[in-house]
């Protein structure tokens, strides 16, 4: 299951050793709380405390995420009052890393 989830988690190519890296990183965490994780994510449902959020929000979502399909980015941004959807065209689940010049532009820009 970790061997295809970088296939899942990034959009663009990443290269063999970045794959073996993201792969080892997969294997540090006990085995039992990487289930839990995948188990919370398929079974929770936040949407109802999405209307308490009172702050500026920023949500920088990857359009071609496989992990967290990016309608779940428009339902956020509906839900939060204040909030700021910048979609991420060439990214995955990875826009940190696939897009990172405009993922520090825009993390940037809004805490300043």
């Amino acid at each position: 299951m970790l061997e295809e989830f970088g296939s899942m988690f990034f959009f663009q190519h990443i290269t063999r050793p970045f794959s073996n890296w993201f792969f080892q990183l997969g294997l540090q965490a006990a085995g039992w709380s990487t289930a839990a994780v995948l188990a919370s994510l398929r079974d929770e449902s936040l949407f109802f405390d999405l209307g308490k959020i009172n702050v500026p929000t920023l949500i920088l979502h990857g359009v071609h995420d496989k992990v967290c399909l990016f309608p779940l980015a428009v339902a956020q941004n509906k839900g939060i009052k204040n909030s700021k959807l910048v979609p991420f065209e060439n990214s995955g689940h990875g826009l940190m890393w696939e897009e990172r010049d405009k993922f520090n532009k825009q993390l940037t820009q809004f805490i300043g």
